[in-house]
């Protein structure tokens, strides 16, 4: 049930939202190249869906960004994510992988979560269903929209500051 749930978060769902948008059908992306995340580089800690939040970034290298993320919650793993982001047709997509504590994958062997560049302001990118938000030099929010099991939305922040 558990896997379920965390699932969901990563399911775009239609919605109007305050902090994450959805793509428009048929809705080209926007232009934008892999060098527009290099301040990711590096280690961030923060918190988010009741726990703590872990994620890391290799430098941009040949057009992506790859990146882990952990979720440990009550003291124990609640999952792990393979992320990267990536250069597709002149604007960048973000790709998702799951995973439970013990490397058990949720997504079926060649599946992966995409989510398409919707819209770019400073300092914040819009992905279909997902916000990365730089808040400051070393700050940074993401937000997730979630799809409940009722059919309705909400958003859950996860608040990150840059490990030194």
């Amino acid at each position: 049930m558990r896997a379920l749930i965390l699932l969901s978060l990563l399911l775009a769902a239609p919605a109007s939202a305050a902090e994450t948008r959805t793509a428009a059908p048929g809705a080209a992306p926007p232009p934008a190249v892999i060098a527009d995340l290099a301040w990711l580089e590096g280690p961030w800690e923060g918190e988010g869906l009741g726990g703590e939040a872990h994620e890391a970034y290799a430098p941009p290298a040949h057009g992506q960004i790859v990146g882990y993320f952990r979720h440990v919650k009550n003291g124990a793993i609640a999952f792990y994510e393979l992320v990267t982001f990536a250069e597709v047709g002149g604007s960048l997509e973000m790709r998702v992988k799951h995973f439970n504590a013990d490397l058990t994958g949720w997504e079926e062997k060649n599946d992966v979560q995409r989510f398409a560049l919707v819209a770019v302001e400073k300092d914040v990118w819009y992905f279909d269903g997902l916000t990365v938000r730089r808040t400051g030099p070393d700050t940074m929010i993401t937000t997730v929209l979630v799809k409940q099991r009722d059919g309705t939305t909400s958003e859950f922040p996860f608040h990150y500051r840059r490990v030194p």
